[in-house]
């Protein structure tokens, strides 16, 4: 009963945000320190969707999120997202991030690599095993740079009708050229050893789709950021730092309102005007930015009536990501002297193809273990680790998750041990999420990791834009441009800040909260 008598402690607002997740957390507390009253509004006990931690015993888990860049100065033009936002709030990114230099290690029965933040030694990593190809990874680098300062300034180029600035045709070209290219089609273009195509597009599961699937612009955006930005940990868990943001937000005034659901955004005169709470309360707002899945925002929270008949087909044609498995283990396994990097990736074969195939099937032949207590020891007690194992896995199986998750946490305890030998003989905490695991706890449709799918066709201009259907509706996460990742979702909510307070140049919205654009 205590959850449903949870009322804000105003009746109307500037701003309200519907889900705490990172790109609502961002938008709420960036709109706060402009001004705004704001209301963030989170059905869970705590901010931080995916990325959000929790505790079992002794242990501290990330939930979802291992890694992320974008944490400091150093990095691409228009990049550095995490690091502005916490300039623009106050918050140290410095002390908030721990930077981690070896950031992936990847494993197939034949090699074995470290991939590394900055472009030198992330280009001799790789040109250590494929000497042949070192020009041409260090060229690929550089395009996806290139592409990732295109794509961040993109909306904005083609949005402004300014004479005075070059054509979208000239400032965008690369992005034009390359807008409808697969990773696939890309790593044809430049390599030719079949070995160095599969070890460049190792991170894949990251994505959630294989390389003949996936955009080469999503990828390069996740790429640019992680070797010219660099990989960091969040200090004590990415909790944290949503933790930091909600700090922030109340700070600069505005609301967080824990276990307290939505029951509809109200529209007036078809336009969004505020939300009404589960417990009946009805909140005015002249903006709502819903951080929440696009198809429960559509039908549970709008209503089919209220959005026009164009916007309901367009969502229809958009394709939802697969989900993923999770074990949260913790272990007092030595693991002194073995070959070990903060996340590492096991490959049977190097057929992504194959492996993305059977994991549509519900069948793992490669997962990822993160090792987060290499990073920060004080997850977990003096001689003890902590292991999460991942693999990307559909909601549908044909069985309830509850009869099923027995099976797959085996079978991922089962590859773990292969990798680390006397892993299950040292084990202090076993623990598993399914995909229903996150959509119980996200109400994510079917547990999507990365809301839509990052195809060619469902990125940039396919994609739900921040600004809604309606006049007053904003929309923030994973689910509209420019995707998802901790990077992505935050630059969704600063944008879907600049589109509230409308200030078109995103250097303009920069310089409003003190924050010099590079």
């Amino acid at each position: 009963m205590g959850n449903m008598l949870r009322e804000s402690k105003q009746e109307a607002y500037d701003v309200v945000v519907i889900g705490a997740g990172m790109g609502g957390l961002s938008a709420a507390a960036l709109l706060a320190k402009a001004g705004q009253s704001v209301l963030l509004v989170e059905r869970h006990d705590r901010p931080g969707g995916y990325a959000h931690g929790f505790t079992r015993r002794k242990y501290r888990f990330d939930s979802g999120v291992h890694l992320i860049s974008g944490c400091s100065r150093q990095g691409y033009r228009n990049g550095s997202i995490i690091y502005k936002i916490g300039q623009a709030l106050g918050i140290s990114t410095e002390s908030t991030f721990l930077p981690i230099p070896a950031y992936a290690r990847i494993c197939y029965p034949q090699f074995e690599l470290l991939l590394h933040s900055g472009e030198e030694a992330f280009v001799a990593g790789l040109a250590e095993r494929f000497p042949a190809e070192q020009d041409n990874i260090l060229k690929l680098s550089r395009l996806c740079r290139v592409l990732a300062e295109e794509i961040m300034i993109a909306d904005e180029v083609l949005r402004l009708d300014d004479e005075d600035l070059p054509s979208p045709a000239l400032t965008l070209a690369t992005l034009f050229r390359y807008r409808r290219a697969t990773l696939s089609s890309v790593l044809d273009e430049f390599f030719a050893d079949p070995q160095l195509k599969s070890a460049y597009a190792s991170l894949w599961p990251y994505l959630g789709l294989p390389p003949s699937k996936l955009s080469f612009l999503y990828w390069a955006t996740m790429m640019a950021g992680y070797t010219y930005e660099g990989g960091f940990y969040c200090r004590g868990s990415f909790q944290n730092y949503a933790d930091s943001l909600a700090g922030k937000l109340r700070e600069l005034g505005g609301e967080l309102l824990l276990n307290a659901s939505v029951r509809r955004i109200c529209v007036e005169q078809g336009k969004a005007c505020g939300i009404m709470l589960e417990n009946g309360q009805r909140i005015g707002a002249k903006a709502v930015i819903s951080n929440a899945d696009a198809w429960q925002t559509a039908d549970s929270l709008i209503g089919r009536r209220h959005l026009p008949e164009d916007y309901w087909n367009r969502l229809a044609r958009l394709s939802p990501s697969i989900s993923v498995f999770v074990t949260y283990l913790a272990t007092d396994l030595d693991f002194a002297g073995g070959a070990l990097a903060h996340e590492s990736f096991f490959f049977r074969r190097l057929d992504h193809e194959a492996s993305y195939a059977g994991a549509l099937e519900g069948r793992f032949d490669w997962f990822s273990a993160t090792l987060s207590t290499l990073a920060d020891a004080s997850l977990a007690p003096p001689g003890q680790h902590l292991l999460v194992l991942t693999a990307l896995c559909p909601y549908a199986i044909g069985e309830s998750w509850r009869q099923a998750k027995p099976r797959f946490q085996q079978c991922l305890l089962e590859q773990a041990e292969r990798q680390f030998p006397g892993l299950n003989d040292h084990l202090l905490l076993v623990e598993s999420g399914s995909p229903r695991t996150l959509e119980r706890y996200t109400l994510n449709h079917q547990g999507a990791a990365y809301g839509w799918a990052p195809a060619p066709d469902q990125i940039g201009p396919h994609r739900p834009d921040v600004r809604g259907a309606l006049p007053g509706l904003y929309h923030a996460g994973h689910w509209t441009r420019p995707g998802g990742g901790v990077a992505g979702v935050s630059v969704s909510g600063l944008l879907a800040a600049q589109a509230v307070l409308d200030i078109p140049r995103l250097e303009d919205f920069w310089r409003l909260l003190g924050v010099e654009p590079n």
